[in-house]
């Protein structure tokens, strides 16, 4: 029996998800009404197959298959074949089977966000929500082009965020394949250098030593114990208590916390500027864009805000009251009420937010890289130490 995610309002007005097993989405609806929760949104589960990563698709797959059907639709391509050539133009095999899909369903009756919005793990929920916008005010290629722009900038603003990380991961790598070789290869050779002597080794000597001895007897329990830690460790994490305690940590860390924050804001200006320009109500934008939310802790946040927005409250105030957000943020929304333009605030406001991260990033990259060095140092010092200095005593000895 098939699975469906929803998202829907309870008889207290507070807005829940979760996941109903039924033969057709008029059946899930039906259950869900029943049990008195309110649908806001039903999509079906989408069927994750093993090594489920190797069938992601990428943001810039996304952004091209937006741009390529914006440019056919504004030429008046009838739908199906501008999806056969977005198909047809796609080097994801994943992609090619959610198109293929979505053409039968399009010929089939379907619209085109009720096609894409089966396929959750490829299009998400604000994906649908403006294509949907764009097919109910007859602007669908205007809609696309904005949506594309957007895809492509967090794209670009997600390279930038992972550009900065590529250096000090790359060295801490080579640091862990050099200090494997060294345990299990180097220091295994010259061990029997060291208890044919009658020299007192050094600490750090005997502790390498023993670390390189272990490693090499008994090396397949690292290995498992590497892997369970990692799996338990995975488990907890998609816990809801993981998910917060994760959260709280990547938002809260000295350094870090500030750039993750700075990108959650940034994130969630765009996005719902994007929303709001293409005519979706506020409180719909704000559902929307809690969906898409990487961080639990501020989807809940918004959630609370779309709560208020619901009884009336200016979107401003509630943003003013929630210490998350920045006092920049509700004043922007303020400015953007007042004004009418709601839409082109929020965009600068990503726009600032973007920056803040570029400054940041560079100021966290300038830091890494004496930190590496230091490093490096530091693990050369223990080896030269407690590998060459033990060697230069027996030389000197015998």
């Amino acid at each position: 029996m098939p699975t469906f995610i929803y998202q829907a309002k309870n008889s207290k007005g507070q807005v829940v998800s979760g996941t109903v097993d039924a033969e057709s989405e008029r059946v899930a609806t039906q259950a869900l009404w029943e049990n008195k929760l309110k649908v806001i949104s039903l999509s079906p589960k989408p069927i994750i197959p093993a090594f489920n990563f190797l069938r992601r698709v990428s943001i810039s797959e996304k952004a091209i298959f937006a741009r390529q059907l914006a440019t056919m639709v504004s030429a008046g391509v009838h739908l199906p074949k501008a999806l056969n050539v977005c198909l047809n133009q796609s080097r994801s095999k994943r992609m090619q089977e959610v198109l293929a899909q979505a053409i039968q369903d399009v010929e089939g009756g379907y619209s085109l966000s009720s096609a894409i919005a089966k396929h959750p793990d490829v299009f998400d929920h604000v994906f649908v929500s403006i294509i949907k916008a764009g097919e109910s005010s007859g602007k669908l290629e205007q809609v696309l082009v904005s949506l594309a722009d957007r895809i492509e900038k967090d794209a670009s603003f997600r390279s930038k965020v992972r550009g900065a990380l590529v250096y000090p991961i790359f060295v801490f790598c080579v640091l862990i394949v050099i200090g494997a070789l060294m345990m299990l290869k180097v220091i295994p050779q010259i061990k029997g250098i060291f208890e044919e002597s009658n020299v007192q080794l050094p600490l750090i000597t005997r502790i390498l030593l023993g670390l390189s001895d272990f490693l090499v007897h008994y090396w397949w329990i690292v290995i498992v114990g590497i892997v369970v830690l990692a799996v338990l460790v995975r488990m907890f994490l998609r816990t809801e208590r993981g998910q917060t305690l994760w959260n709280t940590i990547i938002i809260s860390t000295p350094g870090i916390g500030g750039l993750n924050k700075a990108i959650i804001m940034s994130r969630f200006a765009r996005t719902f500027g994007l929303l709001v320009k293409t005519g979706i109500p506020i409180l719909e934008a704000l559902n929307s864009v809690a969906d898409v939310m990487d961080n639990e802790i501020y989807k809940k946040a918004v959630l609370k805000i779309a709560l208020d927005v619901e009884r009336g409250i200016p979107l401003s105030v509630p943003l003013s009251k929630d210490p998350r957000f920045p006092p920049i943020v509700s004043q922007m929304a303020s400015v953007g009420e007042q004004s009418g333009a709601l839409d082109q605030i929020m965009d600068r406001l990503g726009i600032f937010y973007e920056n803040i991260v570029d400054e940041k990033t560079k100021i966290i990259g300038s830091i890494i890289e004496p930190v590496v060095i230091v490093l490096l140092g530091v693990a050369v010092g223990m080896l030269v130490f407690g590998v060459l200095m033990p060697i230069y005593q027996i030389a000197q000895v015998q």
